[in-house]
């Protein structure tokens, strides 16, 4: 068997053999910390050491998200706002659309790379404008944190990626449980779910395209809709904030600390479905 037919062969017996407390033992092997969530109550289905810190990576882009589209709601700015990239978003890095100095992009146009494809770039870019600078937008995202009960997050910067110890800087942290919270919080936007939501998009007037770095869930997931996808090769590994709907009934799931990218979706599509079965008491 072919490495490729072993994989889809692990995924379907995952997901269509009997899924239910008894085998949860062997799912919880794949990952180091994991949460299922009611989205319309609140309840919490199921934990797995939900308030161990790790490292949120890409995830903290979900606060960039938020602060973003509760700003634009409260009329402080607009959507349509154009950004200028400053030399400092251009040098960004990781995972990018390649922001160059002083090119000008609406703030839709922006959020939107970073929702779908998790732009280091862009979310740093929204970050010095609806800041004025990064570090006083960070602030705000640890403020906003506080006010939504985050008690075990604290925010270093707006794009996840490792921080430069030599230059003073500090990691990001959170846990499974804090991440659920704050992704709770984000489902509440239409804007934000139609993006997470979609597959493939563009950017730069069409000519770069966006590919949803969740893209593998929302294929395989009946009624999946997002949400976050994350990875740190130390503190965290493969990290997954997925969303999905059917029936009347919304779940969240939170899966950290996966060795891959295939375990992390193994894990999260097992965990939605004992949700939505109700394998989970």
């Amino acid at each position: 068997m072919t490495r490729a037919l072993l994989f889809f062969a692990v995924v379907f017996f995952t997901v269509a053999s009997p899924l239910n407390a008894a085998n949860l033992s062997k799912l919880e092997k794949k990952y180091k910390s994991a949460i299922v969530m009611d989205l319309d109550s609140g309840e919490i289905l199921y934990a797995h050491n939900e308030n161990e810190q790790i490292i949120p990576a890409s995830l903290v882009k979900m606060m960039v998200a938020l602060i973003t589209v509760e700003s634009v709601l409260r009329r402080q700015y607009s959507m349509d706002d154009n950004i200028t990239v400053t030399a400092a978003a251009s040098r960004i890095g990781g995972h990018q659309v390649y922001l160059k100095h002083g090119e000008v992009f609406t703030l839709r146009e922006l959020l939107k790379a970073v929702v779908i494809s998790s732009a280091n770039d862009a979310a740093f870019a929204i970050a010095e404008y609806i800041g004025g600078d990064a570090k006083t937008f960070v602030e705000m995202m640890n403020k906003r944190a506080k006010e939504i009960q985050l008690k075990n997050t604290v925010f270093s910067n707006p794009h996840g990626l490792p921080p430069n110890k030599r230059k003073g800087q500090t990691e990001n942290y959170s846990t499974a449980h804090d991440l659920a919270l704050l992704g709770k919080y984000l489902t509440r936007y239409p804007m934000i779910l139609n993006w997470t939501s979609t597959r493939l998009d563009s950017f730069r007037n069409g000519t770069f395209q966006l590919l949803n770095t969740n893209h593998r869930f929302l294929k395989q997931v009946k009624g999946a809709n997002g949400l976050k996808t994350g990875y740190h090769p130390r503190g965290a590994g493969f990290c997954l904030v997925a969303t999905a709907y059917r029936d009347g009934k919304k779940l969240l799931t939170v899966v950290t600390g996966a060795k891959s990218s295939k375990e992390r979706l193994i894990a999260s599509k097992a965990l939605i479905e004992m949700g939505f079965n109700q394998d989970l008491k």
